[in-house]
């Protein structure tokens, strides 16, 4: 009688194309925030599983197929008991889909059982040696979606919307002082990793670096503000080129061009004999401030250590001991899993999200929670 019920709720799910899929364990229901994006437009794609068995233990696990046609991070996992055996699981994916076609997402999903004794006896010792939960584990056939991404019309370097602000310390100098040009790109979308701004300039010496000091996932894409650092001196007067940066905004249905102005740079000659003082005490002038100078070779050579230690990328023992550092200071399993979710989702570590998780509701597995920072630690290295 139970399997003809089963049979029956499927049938009439399928005649009314209901979005809701059962299992006799359990059921689930897949939804997409839109089946006709734009290239790189953020999508949230959201799963909910619901337990059906209220005979024993029901945990979810969720993971969605590698692709090039997309790319796909988890942004949050919620567990919702509403009775005892009877509980509802919700995870939320963001994806970006990168090609212009009719695209396939796929999903593997397994439910594992476990009984009330299994889980009891999992949890008897308090020590990293105790059991693993004794779990059976069934894998649920999962509707793919169908995306009809749409090609731009335009090539562009963002898609989201974005602003650029510009900053430069000086506009004159001598041959012997450098400047420094500050872009900060600030926005919600999607941005090549790889983006660069200022171009190879002629007869001067550029340094370039990045710092993010946002970069963090949310429904509308990657919450960022990245900033673009050069340093440039020169023999000769040059010209710092205006930029234009092309982009679209999915939200607008609009393209449009963040642009920066000119900089006409003045460099000043100066002889090299002025540099040497005559007198003992320090020879200060209008055109010339030693002092200055020398910060500036300061600066100069740290920068150009920095510069060349991330071309060959080899880490400054400087780095070294601020690298990861929200993850060193995450102090318990809740806060190491909010920082691995919101700062390193597209490092590979998803494998730790369960773990962690059931330590946070106080549930424990073979591994301390000191052991599992110190394998993610490591991973990262």
């Amino acid at each position: 009688m139970k399997k003809n019920l089963g049979k029956l709720l499927i049938i009439l799910l399928t005649l009314f194309r209901l979005p809701i899929y059962a299992h006799e364990l359990a059921n689930y229901k897949i939804e997409i925030s839109k089946d006709n994006p734009y290239q790189r437009e953020a999508l949230t794609i959201t799963f909910t599983a619901q337990q059906l068995d209220h005979t024993t233990n029901i945990f979810f696990f969720l993971k969605p197929k590698k692709s090039n046609d997309y790319k796909i991070y988890l942004l949050k996992k919620r567990t919702k008991e509403l009775a005892y055996h009877n509980a509802i699981t919700t995870f939320e994916y963001i994806l970006f889909p990168l090609h212009a076609k009719t695209i396939s997402i796929d999903f593997n999903f397994i439910v594992k059982t476990a009984s009330d004794q299994a889980v009891k006896q999992a949890y008897i010792a308090d020590h990293d040696d105790s059991i693993a939960i004794r779990m059976n584990a069934h894998t649920i056939e999962v509707e793919p979606l169908i995306l009809h991404v749409q090609k731009l019309e335009h090539t562009v370097d963002l898609v989201g919307d974005f602003k650029l602000k510009t900053k430069i310390d000086k506009k004159t100098m001598n041959q012997y002082e450098s400047l420094n040009l500050l872009y900060t790109l600030q926005g919600v979308g999607y941005i090549n990793k790889d983006l660069t701004l200022l171009p190879k300039l002629a007869n001067v010496t550029q340094f370039f670096e990045t710092d993010s000091p946002l970069s963090k996932l949310t429904q509308n894409g990657f919450a960022i503000k990245k900033n673009f650092i050069y340093s440039l001196s020169a023999k000769d007067n040059f010209t710092v080129p205006s930029l234009s940066i092309h982009a679209f905004s999915p939200k607008k249905k609009q393209y449009y061009t963040l642009k920066t102005p000119p900089y006409d740079i003045k460099v000043k000659k100066i002889a090299a004999s002025t540099l040497l003082d005559k007198e003992e005490f320090p020879k200060q002038t209008a055109s010339l401030n030693t002092e200055s100078i020398k910060e500036f070779f300061i600066y100069l050579f740290l920068f150009g250590i920095g510069y060349i230690s991330a071309k060959l990328e080899i880490p400054l023992r400087l780095k070294k001991r601020t690298k990861y550092k929200d993850i060193k200071e995450s102090s318990n399993p809740k806060a190491l899993l909010y920082t691995l979710m919101h700062s390193y989702a597209d490092k590979g570590l998803e494998h730790y999200y369960a773990p962690l998780e059931d330590m946070a509701y106080g549930k424990k597995g073979k591994k301390s929670f000191a052991k599992i920072k110190r394998e993610i630690l490591k991973s990262l290295q």
